[in-house]
């Protein structure tokens, strides 16, 4: 039988009725939820979102239209397709079953083949518009970050140069430094946003692909600390290393530096001054599983719940200035998610305003 990671809530007050739809399902691979009215439906929904969900018309208390109503008014449901399971087969009915929000339905007693089909047919449906509109979200931020975060930078670079230039050819050099400041840290920035959209976009077409093999974690975590000791003591930051010599894991290596780069660089950037940064890792079991986690903790502003949702998506891009007012391109953090995934690995944050971050990530030991 085909695994389905498919869920579908099931909502009839007829016990005989929710036993025959669960064995079709199941019989199909695919997850399931029953609910025998729409009170219960409602509540099942404030604590999961189903792919599909199969509504009776004629239940007590609320009828299926009323049901199917206060579904779609919550926002967080109003995608989910409803499949009505009705009797009722004349034209009112059929009207009112689309009006309230359904997209399909099926007549009882129904066919096992039918049914089966439509839910197929709409859950495909759904995925594939959700699957549209992230691509177009994502092509309207790709094109916002080219136009508006890379024109910037280099509009910086070529006017600081003009005035450099001028000073120059009058001898005055009393604000040389200040503009080869401005123009460094411009073209550092314009530098490190191309670098992050060439590597997004080359993953995004498939053009990267993770090259696993064993490694020594703690060299890789060694080298990185080492490549921000510049950073980390103009800040006067303490960075604190809290791991043994040999971390043996199984991922690709350049990925990984990737990740430790970006997520050492953003600690130190929201980091305030003779602040600290601990960098922990260590082998453990998580779920059933072995892997090597790695903790970059930092005592920097911290995030606040709302821009935690937003950190790892391309169509939100949050991005902040630093303690000491660093730029950042908004991708970094996109891309460590990105190259995790690609090594079989999980990462999350865990963060306090005021008090710091916690990023935490996941990889495979070695094989």
């Amino acid at each position: 039988m085909e695994e389905l990671n498919d869920t579908i809530l099931v909502v009839d007050d007829n016990p005989n009725n929710l036993k025959v739809v669960a064995g079709v399902l199941k019989d199909k691979g695919y997850n399931f939820r029953v609910a025998k009215s729409g009170k219960l439906a409602l509540s099942i929904l404030e604590k999961t979102t189903p792919d599909l969900i199969l509504l009776d018309i004629q239940m007590p208390e609320m009828d299926g239209f009323e049901t199917c109503k206060r579904i779609k008014a919550i926002e967080a449901n109003a995608k989910i397709p409803i499949i009505y399971l009705t009797a009722n087969t004349d034209s009112e009915s059929i009207k009112k079953a689309f009006n309230s929000g359904g997209v399909d339905y099926v007549t009882k007693p129904f066919n096992a083949d039918e049914l089966l089909a439509r839910i197929k047919t709409h859950i495909k449906l759904k995925n594939q518009t959700e699957e549209l509109t992230i691509q177009n979200v994502t092509k309207d931020k790709f094109f916002s970050i080219i136009s508006h975060d890379l024109i910037n930078p280099l509009s910086g670079v070529i006017g600081f140069s003009e005035l450099l230039i001028e000073d120059l050819k009058e001898e005055e050099y009393t604000n040389l430094e200040k503009y080869t400041n401005v123009i460094y840290k411009s073209g550092k920035f314009t530098l490190d946003l191309l670098q992050n959209l060439l590597e997004w976009s080359r993953m995004q077409v498939g053009s990267i692909k993770s090259v696993k093999n064993n490694f020594n974690l703690s060299n890789l975590l060694k080298n990185n600390i080492e490549g921000i000791s510049a950073k980390s003591s103009a800040k006067e930051i303490t960075i604190i290393a809290n791991f043994p010599e040999i971390l043996p894991v199984f991922a690709d290596e350049k990925m990984v530096s990737t990740v430790i780069r970006n997520l050492l660089t953003n600690a130190l950037k929201f980091t305030s001054n003779k602040g600290e940064i601990i960098v922990i890792s260590e082998e453990k079991t998580i779920n059933n599983k072995q892997v090597v986690e790695t903790i970059i903790k930092d005592t920097g502003v911290g995030i606040s719940e709302d821009n935690r949702l937003k950190l790892f998506k391309i169509e939100t891009n949050y991005k902040s200035l630093g303690t000491n007012n660093e730029k950042g391109t908004g991708l970094g953090l996109i891309l460590c998610k990105e190259f995790i995934n690609q090594n079989n690995g999980t990462i999350k944050v865990e963060s306090e305003e005021g008090v710091g971050s916690s990023f935490i990530f996941t990889l495979d030991t070695t094989k």
